[in-house]
Parts: C-alpha cells; structure tokens; sequence
C-alpha cells in the first residue's frame, strides 16, 4: 500500500483493477487454503482480508482529510484520570405522581445484587 496516492489514478482502469484483485485472490487461496473455485468475496471472509480496491480507497480518502492538517492532531489520547466515567455522563430522572426518583447506573457490576 505505499504510495496509494500516487498510484490510485490507475486503480480506476478496468485492466488494473482485474489484475490487483487476480493477484489478492490467489493470495486469499493459499491463506485459506480452499479450492480455486471459491469466490473471491467468500476468500476476503475466511482470510479476513479487506478487498484492495475497498483498502486502497480507505487509505486514499485518509490521505486527503489529513494532507491538509499537517500541524493539527486529529486524535488524542486522554489520560484515565481526565476521562467521565460512562455513569456519571448523564442523568436520569423518572417523575412519578408526586415523587422524584434517580435512577443509579452501574456499568461495572460493583453493585449487583446477586
């Protein structure tokens, strides 16, 4: 996959595109070890292996969103003390006839009654 940019251009000829899934394909048949006469959506399944128009598309459009944002982060890691535990994101609250009632979640299971 190095260099999709620069050659992505001829993914769009039919030809191209025939030999790159031909040469996926037997590749997926010796990973699988299956017959020659599996399909070779079937082989991308057993091999789990993404089809190489699908990935080179993937790492293309990747290429354009982040070529423009050389300085900027578009993912950061945030340290486990900062983060707000999945309970204490939201509230709940049931209103009854005339009472209020707060409803507790426990997404760790610390609170079972088992």
């Amino acid at each position: 996959m190095y260099g999709v940019p620069v050659w992505i251009g001829a993914m769009a000829k039919k030809c191209n595109k025939i030999l790159y899934t031909i040469v996926q394909r037997l590749m997926n048949i010796k990973i699988a070890k299956s017959y020659r006469t599996t399909s070779g959506e079937a082989l991308s399944v057993l091999t789990g292996i993404t089809p190489i128009e699908i990935k080179v598309a993937e790492i293309d459009r990747l290429y354009q969103v982040t070529r423009d944002r050389r300085n900027r982060q578009l993912d950061h890691e945030e340290e486990p003390k900062n983060m707000t535990h999945p309970a204490g994101a939201f509230r709940i609250r049931e209103q009854g006839q005339e009472k209020e009632y707060a409803i507790h979640i426990y997404a760790d299971g610390s609170k079972n009654e088992h």
